[in-house]
């Protein structure tokens, strides 16, 4: 297989999608990104990030490929994970506190917590792209909201626990043990005592 068809397969693969680190870590010189590119086949979406000309962008999946530490939380997770039908309108995402965001753009609503409780609940989750990226899950998401309760919207508080526990993935258990972590254990026992 040449390499034209390599780069192919992983566009395809990837939704329309390929990064100068895909192709590294296949051996296939970056030049044949820039013949791509000159031939009108994909275009520069940002830095080391290219994509098929006609391919709709998941933003998503393309700020995680420049921020790989990121974590989707919040209304992001929330939209992943399925608890609103809301698109949010700026992506929400966690870092650990000691990490450095001055690059990421302004646009985006960025959360730190402390190295010990920035992976709790970190899993992956599709897009409505069809690409992964990550998220945290349901119960972490639940979590943050409980604790961050009066910086969030009424009605998209509400709705998120609504919907959190019709969900047929809902796990209460792990919600507990989160809690636990978070020292809300009240509050969420709260909120399940009203089911």
């Amino acid at each position: 297989m040449n390499y034209y068809d390599s780069i192919n397969k992983i566009l395809k693969k990837n939704h329309g999608i390929i990064t100068s680190k895909m192709l590294r870590e296949k051996d296939i010189p970056s030049i044949y990104l820039t013949r791509f590119v000159e031939k009108g086949v994909i275009e520069r979406v940002d830095r080391g990030i290219y994509a098929f000309k006609d391919a709709l962008f998941d933003e998503y999946y393309i700020f995680q490929q420049k921020n790989t530490r990121a974590i989707y939380s919040f209304s992001s997770a929330l939209y992943l994970q399925g608890l609103t039908d809301r698109i949010p309108y700026q992506i929400e995402v966690t870092l650990p506190n000691t990490y450095n965001s001055s690059h990421i753009s302004k646009g985006i609503i960025i959360h730190k917590v402390m190295k010990k409780y920035y992976m709790i609940g970190r899993t992956i989750k599709m897009t409505s792209f069809g690409n992964m990226v990550f998220s945290y899950d349901m119960e972490r998401t639940i979590c943050d909201l409980v604790r961050f309760r009066k910086n969030i919207d009424v009605e998209i508080f509400s709705k998120a626990i609504k919907n959190y526990r019709s969900h047929k993935d809902r796990n209460y258990a792990k919600l507990r043990e989160y809690a636990q972590v978070f020292n809300i254990q009240n509050k969420i026992n709260d909120l399940l005592d009203v089911v």
